[in-house]
């Protein structure tokens, strides 16, 4: 891990001032993160679509939310290289796929999924590779003074979901008035229109999570990286190798003298 290429500031910050750290972050790495996402995204809308087209509603609106960690690898894997100023192109994420998806997705889909500190959790496995009691320990470190800012991350979120969504579809009904007398006749009569109503509302969450997921990683990646900083002092390592880088130069110039 070379410190010296970080593209933030490294010091300790309050558990707040980290995940605002990763929103801010989130907003300047956006291109990096646009098009793969968009494409992961887009297939995965694709076939929901196509479920609930089929009359699967729920399988299709269950599939889209209970594949989040999937969505939350491919971002995690961006960030974690893009902070290292390693900005990886559309080509370089999905030909790395196999890198970003074989580390603890399996643990994340099933005994994590409902983890609400899957966010700050996510870096332990994927990054640093620790598996069963190594893995614990490092969790149980991680979590001593950021755990319940962790959870905060996801609860936040997921009032950001529903807000966001909410206000999608009173903008359709503000806009489209006789859309919304349709919408209950159509739910009332269970009627073909049903599953059109099914598949907007499959569109806005795409929209939602295209929006808010990859902010979602991030603060939970900068509460994760500011945590390790507290315990493994990073920015004082930086700090030393910036003196000696100083002092050698000084030296270097005396000597020339």
């Amino acid at each position: 891990m070379n410190l010296d290429k970080l593209i933030i500031v490294l010091r300790q910050r309050n558990p707040w001032e980290a995940m605002d750290l990763g929103v801010k972050l989130m907003r300047v790495l956006w291109p990096v993160i646009l098009f793969p996402w968009f494409i992961l995204l887009s297939a995965v809308l694709i076939f929901a679509l196509f479920m609930s087209y089929q009359k699967y509603w729920y399988f299709a609106s269950l599939f889209i939310w209970w594949i989040k960690p999937v969505y939350e690898s491919m971002i995690l894997y961006i960030l974690s290289r893009s902070i290292f100023a390693e900005y990886p192109s559309t080509s370089d994420v999905f030909s790395s796929i196999s890198e970003w998806l074989k580390t603890g997705i399996l643990t994340t889909l099933f005994f994590w999924r409902l983890s609400p500190s899957r966010s700050f959790n996510m870096p332990v496995h994927q990054l640093e590779g620790l598996k069963g009691r190594d893995r614990k320990k490092r969790l149980l470190a991680l979590h001593r003074v950021s755990g319940s800012h962790s959870m905060a991350i996801t609860i936040i979120g997921v009032h950001f979901e529903y807000v966001l969504a909410l206000t999608l579809y009173i903008l359709i009904f503000y806009f489209a008035p006789d859309t919304s007398v349709e919408f209950l006749k159509s739910m009332a009569l269970n009627n073909e229109e049903e599953t059109i109503w099914y598949m907007l509302g499959i569109v806005i969450y795409g929209v939602v999570l295209f929006i808010l997921e990859p902010f979602y990683i991030a603060a939970g990646f900068m509460l994760y990286l500011n945590r390790r900083t507290q315990l493994e002092g990073w920015d004082i390592e930086l700090d030393f190798r910036k003196l000696s880088a100083r002092i050698e130069s000084q030296a270097e110039a005396a000597n020339r003298v």
